[in-house]
């Protein structure tokens, strides 16, 4: 009886050291895993870091709207996240607050208890800092130039763009310029100010390109021109991101409503600013899924000038001011009519004749012709838009689109309403001499409905409007 007693207890040791070697094997496994990290954009107005998985936990960072933070880990259901902010701080976040592109589940499992009893009234651990086999950081500007040596006036030889994750190798020795490799394995300078890395650039080492003997596993870099290093001024970057500031706005597959919509998208969300027509009014933006396309600019809030983007559609906008504008295959009255515009619809301008006198427009419903420029409304520089053919000769040009001078009476302002009743919703004021564009009125003409150069629209009363023309030539407008 002893001895089976004694046997069932060798099986049980055994049993335990194996299961004991098997949970040793998983947990090597697990720490041989290669880490995993991603950037991440807040896209909350400002974003709490906490020092555990915890809203209770103690703050120790706040992160504001479209600054990028680096997701090195989560917690086990991941519903918090364990970054490092701007600021060069270890923290945990709720992925609410974030926009990223990976699935959360392949970060590494990080362990939210802290290592010793917290004293009460003593901060709370954090997490054991994770280990990073280089130092990163993460481009925070639309388009980065990298360049042969630390200054702009060395060579460009590669670009890279926002959320990209490069490996950081060293610095210039005031630390203005890094040097990097990317993940396709180009190395060169770019601008520190525009990168967000996970360590103080000052802890890098000092990589001099103008030394005669190479850095190690570095190559030295050739500058073109001055030696001399000029004050950085950083690179041709566009701005980074923006978010819509409408219910849910159209993405379309070009910079006019004429065009198809690929996608849409809701008010709040970011978007990536890629470029712009010629008169910003349209702008080619980027969603975190990778869609791309063309959103009307008004709906766009960023704290960078759109203007600043390069131009990357050779068109703008303009807007019919004839009852029924003929858009015909060629310019001149002699040409067939491809479509009809009716009035107050939007137009995207693709060209014009050398003398101006018409367009070429795509209409709104996709149709694309030639409409004599005088019933065509834009803030557009028309010179700006590409020469398509000669003057015609003989066409008489049309009178200018109603133009009204609001408001002359009272005082300095008047306010737009959103519609034509003294108790609606003020939706912009307009001052006295300024030119706006006459589009509708009320049947009992009382109310006339304006748009404003900026894009702006609503209603005004008829009495702080000087017509060109008799207001009963505009269209009543509902």
């Amino acid at each position: 009886m002893r001895t089976k007693i004694a046997s069932g207890k060798l099986w049980l040791v055994a049993l335990i050291l194996l299961s004991g070697l098997f949970l040793t094997s998983q947990v090597m496994a697990y720490d041989t895993r290669a880490q995993v990290t991603a950037p991440a954009i807040v896209n909350a107005s400002s974003a709490t870091v906490h020092a555990q998985a915890d809203a209770q936990a103690t703050i120790v960072d706040v992160v504001s709207v479209n600054q990028v933070v680096t997701l090195i880990g989560r917690n086990a259901d991941a519903s918090w996240v364990y970054v490092r902010t701007p600021n060069n701080i270890l923290g945990w976040m709720r992925p609410q607050v974030l926009t990223y592109t990976i699935n959360l589940f392949d970060l590494t499992a990080v362990s939210t208890t802290p290592v010793a009893t917290v004293t009460p009234g003593a901060a709370t651990a954090t997490p054991t800092p994770i280990s990073f086999a280089n130092f990163s950081g993460v481009v925070n500007t639309g388009a980065l130039n990298i360049r042969s040596g630390p200054g702009v006036q060395y060579n460009v030889i590669a670009a890279v763009y926002f959320g990209d994750v490069v490996t950081l190798l060293g610095r210039n020795g005031d630390a203005t310029w890094l040097y990097i490799q990317t993940a396709s394995a180009v190395r060169g300078w770019v601008n520190a100010r525009y990168i967000t890395p996970n360590v103080a650039i000052t802890s890098l080492p000092v990589v001099d390109s103008s030394v005669s003997t190479p850095v190690p596993g570095i190559p030295t870099s050739t500058p073109v021109g001055p030696t001399a290093t000029p004050t950085p001024v950083g690179p041709t970057a566009v701005p980074n991101t923006a978010t819509i500031n409408t219910a849910s706005l159209n993405i379309r597959s070009g910079p006019g409503v004429g065009y198809v919509r690929v996608s849409t998208i809701d008010s709040g969300q970011l978007v990536w600013l890629l470029g712009r027509n010629l008169d910003t009014t349209w702008v080619q933006v980027a969603k975190a899924d990778n869609v791309q396309g063309w959103v009307n600019g008004r709906y766009l809030v960023t704290t960078s000038s759109l203007t600043n983007l390069p131009v990357t559609s050779q068109s703008g906008t303009g807007t019919v001011v004839a009852g029924n504008l003929n858009v015909r295959s060629t310019p001149g009255i002699g040409g067939s009519v491809v479509t009809v515009a009716s009035y107050g619809s939007a137009a995207v301008l693709l060209g014009r004749t050398s003398d101006n006198a018409w367009l070429y427009i795509r209409a709104s419903d996709g149709k694309e012709g030639w409409v004599n420029a005088g019933y065509i409304s834009t803030t557009l520089n028309v010179n700006l838009l590409p020469s398509l053919a000669g003057p015609v000769p003989g066409q008489p040009i049309a009178p200018a689109p109603p133009v009204a001078q609001p408001p002359v009476n009272p005082g300095n302002t008047a306010s737009l309403r959103a519609c034509p009743n003294l108790t609606c919703q003020i939706t912009g004021t307009v001052y006295s001499g300024l030119a706006v564009t006459a589009t509708g009125r009320t049947a009992d003409n009382t109310w006339v409905y304006v748009v404003l150069s900026n894009g702006q629209e609503g209603w005004i009363q008829a009495q702080f409007v000087a017509l060109g023309v008799p207001i009963t030539t505009l269209p009543v407008k509902q």
